[in-house]
């Protein structure tokens, strides 16, 4: 039996946008990623970009909950 969903919070909502890869998967993790509640956006040209960025956010987030 499927485990049942948990809600995932709205403020940890972010939308991906990669590039087309012309036929190389490697080149598939570049793009763009939005944080939707903040609107605060950033290009990346690896996964590592990517991850750092969304780890900021997050980051920022619980800080200022803190407050």
């Amino acid at each position: 039996m499927p485990e049942p969903l948990i809600p995932l919070p709205a403020d940890h909502a972010f939308v991906l946008q990669l590039q087309e890869s012309h036929g190389r998967p490697e080149s598939c993790r570049a793009g763009r990623v939005e944080h939707l509640a903040t609107g605060e956006a950033t290009r990346f040209t690896t996964a590592t970009e990517l991850w750092e960025f969304v780890d900021k956010v997050l980051t920022e987030l619980k800080r200022r909950e803190k407050r």
